[in-house]
């Protein structure tokens, strides 16, 4: 068990490209990650309810195959619900904070079921709301668009949210989402990111295998 703790935290401070699936049926999911299938380490696989963002993703029994770790970033009004339920199928859950009433407890929670917690923030977030937990999550995810779609805008004004995450802490998983193509790739990492989630840049490209070596050579070293 310390082995594999050990090899987790390093996996998870390593700058990551990790393909990002909206998906309303199984075959959905099964054609993409065919189609990065021995190409990426993790997958971010985003879960909507139609509430909290205006759009429905992964809200049937789903099924994952083995091979990849697994994030599910919970875009719903109730995510520890969706724990309850599902959190035995990935390795972390990305929780808004936005959607917590007491976030202590919702971290202890997900903590005793064995899983990894990031916090996330929507663009109109203060990135203060989840700086006094940085020492109890594993993680923070900065929205870099509004979510609930693939890219439709980034927002260049979160990139100040990151460097301030990185000042207070140059340890810290800090992970983007939201138009991560090379260009926005490299000014994220260039403020701090180091795990950047992309859907639309990899899974709408005719070259996976190019697409994926753009956005890591983007990365700033």
């Amino acid at each position: 068990m310390f082995i594999t703790e050990i090899f987790f935290y390093f996996s998870f401070m390593r700058s990551l490209i990790v393909p990002a699936i909206i998906a309303k049926e199984q075959y959905q999911i099964d054609t993409m990650l065919d189609k990065v299938k021995g190409k990426a380490e993790r997958i971010m696989v985003d879960v909507m309810d139609d509430q909290f963002v205006p759009n429905i993703s992964l809200d049937f029994d789903f099924k994952l195959p083995t091979g990849f770790e697994y994030e599910a970033h919970l875009m719903v009004t109730n995510p520890l619900d969706w724990i309850r339920e599902n959190g035995d199928k990935v390795d972390i859950v990305i929780i808004h904070i936005e959607t917590l009433e007491d976030v202590g407890k919702a971290i202890e929670f997900v903590k005793k079921r064995g899983i990894k917690v990031i916090l996330a923030i929507r663009p109109e977030t203060q990135v203060d709301t989840v700086l006094e937990y940085i020492n109890k999550i594993d993680g923070i995810l900065v929205m870099t668009a509004d979510p609930g779609h693939y890219c439709e805008l980034f927002l260049s004004d979160t990139l100040d949210k990151i460097k301030k995450v990185r000042e207070i802490d140059e340890n810290i998983p800090i992970e983007v989402d939201g138009c991560m193509d090379p260009e926005n790739v490299k000014l994220a990492s260039g403020a701090g990111a180091n795990i950047f989630a992309t859907g639309s840049y990899i899974f709408k490209s005719d070259d996976v295998d190019k697409a994926l070596r753009e956005l890591r050579d983007a990365i700033v070293s």
